[in-house]
């Protein structure tokens, strides 16, 4: 059943790539008020203390630093990282980490926001990452996900295969 419900999520994490679109009912107010809240929040995080900003919209946060001589991970490469996703409420829309169960996948099957993150982190690296909408999964959303959300990952890079 485990496995099961990996694989599960593992589609909802690689989805983002899909030009097809799931219709939601998301009344048009709700995810204009998503993403503006989004973009308020992102704007006002460059202000903190040790955010660095990728591009608009993608940012990071070092928890812990891994090697500084250590590898950083290829598109083509597989990596074993820990994923804490969570929505700008606080509140778990997945977790390897609650689950125990590490994820390991190619950055280049992930959402765009964590294939550019990836490649910039070292192994041994604990980063908190804020992605804007655009570069998850957009208006469509996903079902523990709403239309327009900004998202927040805890990765930790475990492994470089």
């Amino acid at each position: 059943m485990k496995k099961v419900f990996q694989l599960f999520v593992l589609f909802m994490l690689v989805g983002c790539g899909q030009e097809e679109s799931i219709s939601l009912a998301v009344p048009q107010n709700v995810m204009d008020k998503n993403m503006q809240d989004g973009e308020l929040f992102l704007q006002s995080n460059l202000s903190q203390n040790g955010v660095i900003e990728v591009e608009p919209g993608l940012q990071y946060l070092v928890i812990n630093n891994g090697d500084e001589g250590a590898r950083q991970p290829r598109p083509s490469d597989k990596v074993t990282a820990h994923f804490h996703g969570t929505l700008l409420d606080g509140s778990v829309f997945w977790s390897s980490v609650d689950m125990n169960d590490p994820l390991v996948i190619k950055p280049s099957q992930l959402i765009p926001g964590c294939q550019k993150i990836l490649p910039l982190m070292r192994l041994g690296d604990k980063w908190k990452v804020f992605i804007h909408p655009d570069m998850a999964y957009g208006v469509e959303g996903r079902p523990t996900i709403p239309s327009n959300s900004v998202l927040t990952f805890e990765i930790e890079l475990l492994a470089i295969n």
